[in-house]
């Protein structure tokens, strides 16, 4: 707990604001989780399969009416279920149209299949799946892989089956336990952070568009240690959820909502590069620093990235979010009006974490390169929010979000120097 570490240093206080600094009982990351979820769902239950052949179009179809009986049994199990990454992701790219079920379908199912079991979504009749699989995922727990593709899956009250190729059955309930001949434990989910929060380091990535990146100096999301030992990564991520822990509370709590799986891209000693994807809500991709306050603020971007993206699934934000665009001193791109608000609401938490650190006197925030780090976002959010409120027409929704940053940034400017802020600078997001 905070007051153990720091008993003598009341906590800063600073205004709640809208999907950027939450109070204590705020649902709000919750309740549009659920409702993607939602959307999730529909494209679950609607999509046609026909593009695999008769047999899984079928499959499919039986499949969606167990599942929409299901739903009226209990719902929270399957939007549970839903909501797994490796089947969400997969959904919401449907959904969006960026890929077809013809390209995903056949691993969504095999996913589904492991999320049902896993979480005991409650079917009345069990459900199979005759297609070749090469690997499986199942949630808060892995990926196995299979030395040659396996025939079926088969999910039930009892659990989990897999019908391999020599035709023996395996069933598929703890990857703790010793695996059978021809199937492994490709890759572990391994838990960081405060047990309750959910949240895990994984090495396996099913998300199809985690090679397309729109960052002028990255080349997509490959998983990569970057020559840094698991350990390594782990000491990290744990070091940088302390920080956010410490300096901001209420916002590490909403986490459990808000994030589920950190993928692992690199090592970059001299910059961080991060990234997010609206049709990958909870997913945060990282390359290791050896910097805690770097990966820190790294963690609170992107999760401030995916608040953002799971409310467009719901609502525009901005009516001219891709109309509007604007230079920016800190990236060769022009950046949509879109992008200002996306990088402005990623680093006003970060400027808040860097205030509350201040006001304790952490000893991360004792060296001259953290006040220069500190007046460099500050002055970034200036020069953002001034870009989004001189050039974006929001909706109602969006004019909550603005508001609330532009609340908790003068706050937090009236605290910093901004005698020495860039005048000319943007979010560097």
């Amino acid at each position: 707990m905070v007051d153990e570490v720091y008993p003598l240093v009341p906590m800063l206080e600073l205004p709640a604001a809208f999907l950027c600094l939450p109070t204590d009982d705020d649902g709000s990351a919750r309740v549009l989780r659920r409702k993607v979820r939602l959307v999730a769902l529909k494209e679950l239950l609607t999509f046609s399969g026909a593009s695999l052949g008769p047999r899984a179009e079928a499959g499919i179809r039986r499949v969606q009416a167990v599942l929409q009986r299901a739903v009226k049994a209990d719902a929270a199990k399957v939007l549970s279920a839903v909501g797994q990454p490796d089947v969400q992701v997969p959904l919401l790219v449907m959904a969006s149209g960026l890929r077809g079920p013809q390209q995903l379908a056949a691993g969504l199912m095999g996913s589904l299949f492991g999320a049902i079991a896993n979480g005991g979504v409650p079917i009345d009749e069990a459900l199979l799946w005759e297609h070749p699989i090469e690997r499986l995922a199942i949630p808060g727990q892995g990926t196995v892989g299979f030395d040659a593709p396996a025939k079926a899956l088969l999910v039930d009250a009892s659990g989990l089956a897999v019908e391999l190729a020599d035709g023996r059955r395996v069933d598929l309930v703890d990857l703790n336990a010793e695996m059978p001949a021809g199937v492994s434990v490709l890759s572990r989910e391994i838990p960081v952070g405060d047990p309750n929060l959910g949240v895990h380091l994984s090495l396996a990535d099913t998300n199809p568009l985690a090679l397309e990146e729109a960052h002028p100096d990255k080349d997509g999301n490959a998983l990569s240690l970057g020559s840094k030992s698991l350990d390594e990564w782990i000491q990290s991520l744990e070091e940088a959820l302390e920080l956010v822990k410490v300096g901001l509370p209420e916002w590490y709590a909403e986490l459990k909502n808000t994030t589920v799986r950190l993928l692992p891209v690199g090592f970059e000693p001299e910059m961080h590069l991060s990234a997010s994807y609206r049709e990958a809500p909870g997913i945060v991709y990282l390359t290791l620093h050896p910097d805690p306050l770097t990966m820190a603020e790294a963690l609170v971007h992107e999760t401030q990235h995916g608040k953002l993206n799971l409310l467009s699934w719901l609502d525009p934000v901005l009516h001219n979010a891709y109309t509007a665009w604007s230079e920016s001193p800190v990236r060769p791109d022009l950046r949509p009006v879109m992008g200002v608000l996306l990088a402005v609401h990623a680093f006003v938490p970060v400027a808040a974490l860097h205030a509350r650190l201040a006001a304790m006197d952490h000893p991360v925030s004792r060296t001259h390169r953290f006040g220069e780090r500190r007046n460099e976002v500050l002055a970034g959010n200036a020069g953002g929010l001034a870009v989004v409120q001189g050039s974006a027409k929001p909706t109602k929704m969006g004019g909550k979000v603005i508001d609330g940053l532009v609340h908790l940034h003068e706050r937090l400017a009236g605290l910093g120097d901004s005698a020495h802020w860039d005048q000319s600078a943007m979010p560097p997001g």
